[in-house]
């Protein structure tokens, strides 16, 4: 019998309606697994986010965000959630494990509280285990053993304790374990786990005194990082794959002649203790460097000539923080792809190099002593982002080509010798030239600067008024110009500047009166109980080769993806009750008014108050006149308050009590009158706050001063009559009131007993066991 010809076009046919009629072929997942997610997502705290395209009744494979399934057999294989998508809470419940089919589980910062569950070990396909940056605690359980198909277990950033299960050695597949910042308080053995790649044990708990004897690693280790460690060439020994070492907060105990067996691209050594306080000489045979970290130890000496020779692939050096010495020598070839120079606060010497790499793009040298002036080759560094200079013994003048630098996001020049005046056209998103002897006029030209954040040119010998031209600064945050010979008034388009936060214009010579609608500036209007750090604001450095083919790291560290960034630490100097502070971060909480120390008049504007996010205000040493107005008891952040030599007039403002947050006030040297508020924070400050003030009277002044019966007294003497004198009045009343109480109970216990025939033979029976116990004579006779 022939067997008859297949007919392709039947066959297509059957296909197209088997995958495109749903009542043929089932595209939903089963119904066992979206229950399964539906019980998880109810022992979840959500917001507004993708769970809520999570519904009972529709497909989790198509419909619901963060799983993926299976193409053809519809199975969820991949949960994918985290802080973005509007979880905030809530716990690992035990109907998230019937997902039998689960490959991927990434549960990261949403805020996860209790425990591992156990039956996360019934997921034996699963490969890929991201929990970190929650708040789990208790232990991890052993069962996570039984997942035998895992190559990736992340468990940093939670409150985990306990051991960490031996049995992970025979996790075959194993190639990421990250354990970091938890509270394990076991030591390690990982020497069974033969395919692992990436070790990552920040701030685990491991004892001074721990070296290779206690921490067995696998010889296929590429990336290790450790901190809290005493670290010897022994811990390296059998490490023939390293590529990348973090060390911080450990000591480094590595023999001199010690040549290791490993080529490393990235070394970070940070906060460590090097024995010998030497750089380390085994740096010498490491050829494949692209990045060299050595920060913030006890490294001291010069800077080996050997150490950038043959190192034609270094991108980024960090010396930062040591007490290195000597001058500061760049060689002709090797390091051509620098991009990151980091030498600051060391004690270098001598004049800055005149050869730089040509694709420098963050180049700090500040807290030093280099002398001498700024060699006209750093023109040539066009591809600058940050240029810190700070701090060193730097003259002359600065370069006029420094304008030309297109990408230069942070310039800091302040704390030298540098006279002459700012370039014409530069702009950046950060420009200090503080505490130099620059001169000359406002610098007209960087108020066409849109990018403009942080201008301090405090501290300098500029003079003139200050440009109308200053309110086109729109992204300006900090304008600092205190201890300059600025004269003229305070132009009101300075309320222009809608993001400003922090204003010193202290120690000039401004005159006129405070613009009235100084009130309308916007971030200084809203209270703000939220801070992070100004520079935050600014764009970060991502900092990679140029076109020199090498790889980024990034990819092989999803928990260190900073490693590739250089932050912008942003600082200055502000007067803050009374003291002068420096800030080497500018949080964006930290608000500011400084205009003491000119010749204004005039009054306070009347509705002073309305920036009620105002930290800290400094009117003093000026000629302003009139009343305080009341609508400055309502800004309830202000900390400090120095309106002193002045000619303030009237009383002081009774408002002044629902300042809660003051901590500390100046009103002397003035000529109010009346009363002192006897309330809220006005009778916690002393006399120095308001004397000085011929017609001021009551508390803490001497004037009339009768401190209410809440108010602590003014000495300790008197402290000690009062008390003395008010025991005595009440010894009389409280013994009285003692006396009634014992006999009232006395009567009440004989009332009982005679009323009572059971309880009173009870009673003498107790009495008399009692004696015969004291009384060991009297046992034998009858009481």
């Amino acid at each position: 019998m022939a067997v008859p010809p297949i007919n392709f076009a039947s066959i297509s046919a059957v296909f197209i309606i088997l995958f495109t009629n749903p009542c043929v072929c089932r595209f939903n997942c089963p119904t066992q697994e979206s229950q399964a997610l539906l019980s998880f997502k109810e022992a979840l705290n959500v917001s507004d986010g993708i769970l809520s395209s999570w519904v009972n009744g529709s497909d989790c494979c198509s419909k619901w965000d963060g799983i993926s399934c299976n193409n053809f057999t519809y199975h969820v294989e991949r949960v994918n959630l985290s802080a973005e998508q509007g979880v905030q809470s809530g716990v690992i419940s035990g109907g998230f494990c019937n997902l039998p089919f689960l490959k991927y589980l990434i549960l990261t910062n949403i805020g996860l509280t209790g425990t591992i569950p156990s039956c996360l070990g019934n997921l034996s396909r699963l490969h890929y285990l991201d929990i970190r940056n929650n708040s789990l605690s208790g232990i991890v359980p052993p069962v996570i053993c039984h997942l035998t198909n895992l190559s990736f277990i992340g468990l940093s950033f939670n409150q985990l304790s306990g051991i960490l299960p031996p049995c992970l050695q025979n996790l075959s597949l194993l190639k990421f374990l990250a354990i970091s910042f938890n509270q394990f308080d076991e030591r390690l053995q990982l020497v069974g786990l033969s395919t692992l790649e990436q070790f990552y044990a920040r701030n685990y708990s491991f004892k001074q005194d721990v070296d290779s004897s206690d921490l067995a690693l696998p010889s296929s280790l590429k990336i290790l990082w450790l901190s809290h460690i005493r670290v010897s060439d022994t811990l390296f020994h059998n490490l023939t794959e390293l590529k990348l070492i973090f060390l911080k907060y450990s000591v480094l105990n590595i023999s001199a002649t010690w040549i290791p067996q490993f080529q490393l691209d990235f070394l970070y050594v940070s906060s460590c203790s090097i024995i010998g306080g030497l750089i380390p000489e085994w740096l010498v045979t490491q050829y494949s460097l692209q990045k060299l970290v050595l920060a913030d130890g006890n490294i001291a000496g010069e800077i080996p000539s050997w150490l950038l020779e043959n190192k034609d692939k270094l991108y980024l050096l960090n010396l930062s923080g040591n007490h290195l010495h000597g001058s500061l020598t760049i060689p002709n070839r090797s390091i051509h792809w620098m991009s990151v120079l980091d030498v600051s606060r060391n004690e270098l010497t001598g004049p800055l190099p005149s050869i730089w790499p040509p694709f420098l793009q963050i180049l700090m040298v500040n807290g030093n002593a280099l002398i001498g002036n700024i060699p006209p080759t750093m023109c040539n560094l066009i591809h600058l982002v940050k240029l810190d200079l700070a701090n060193n013994k730097l003259n002359g003048r600065i370069p006029p080509c420094f304008a030309n630098f297109k990408e230069i996001q942070v310039l800091n020049l302040g704390d030298n010798s540098l006279e002459g005046s700012i370039p014409c056209g530069l702009c950046s998103s950060t420009i200090s030239v503080r505490n130099n002897r620059l001169s000359g006029s406002f610098p007209t030209l960087i108020t066409h600067c849109k990018s403009l954040k942080l201008l301090d040119i405090g501290r300098n010998k500029f003079v003139g008024d200050i440009p109308l031209s200053v309110g086109n600064l729109s992204s300006l945050k900090v304008l600092m110009m205190k201890g300059n010979r600025f004269s003229g008034s305070i132009p009101s388009e300075i309320v222009q500047l809608k993001q400003l936060q922090i204003l010193d214009l202290s120690s000039n010579n401004l005159s006129g009166s405070i613009p009235d609608n100084i009130s309308s500036l916007h971030t200084m209007s809203r209270p703000r109980e939220d801070g992070h750090m100004l520079s935050d604001l600014f764009k970060p450095y991502h900092v990679f080769p140029r076109d020199n083919g090498l790889k980024s790291y990034s990819a092989l560290s999803p928990f260190e993806t900073w490693i590739n960034e250089i932050p912008s630490h942003d600082e200055l100097d502000m007067t803050v009750k009374g003291l002068e502070l420096h800030y080497p971060y500018i949080l964006s909480t930290l608000t500011g008014i400084d205009l003491s120390n000119n010749q204004l008049n005039g009054h306070v504007p009347f509705d002073f108050g309305k920036l009620k996010g105002l930290r800290f205000l400094n009117l003093s040493r000026n000629n302003l006149s009139g009343i305080i107005p009341p609508s400055m008891g309502k800004m309830e952040q202000l900390e400090s308050l120095d309106l002193s030599t002045n000619r303030f007039s009237g009383n002081i403002p009774a408002e002044f009590q629902s300042l809660t947050s003051l901590a500390c006030l100046n009103l002397s040297n003035n000529n109010f009158s009346g009363s002192i508020p006897q309330g809220g924070q006005m009778i916690t400050f002393e006399n120095t706050s308001f004397s000085g003030n011929p017609y001021l009277e009551g508390c803490p002044l001497p004037k009339k001063c009768s401190w209410p019966k809440f108010s602590p007294p003014l000495s300790s003497t008197n402290v000690m009559q009062d008390k003395n004198e008010d025991n005595r009045k009440q010894v009389s009343w409280y013994g009285i009131a003692l006396g009634f109480s014992h006999l009232a109970g006395f009567c009440c216990v004989l009332l009982l007993l005679a009323v009572r025939t059971g309880w009173r033979k009870k009673y003498f029976k107790r009495v008399d066991k009692i004696l015969k116990f004291l009384f060991p004579s009297i046992r034998n006779r009858r009481l």
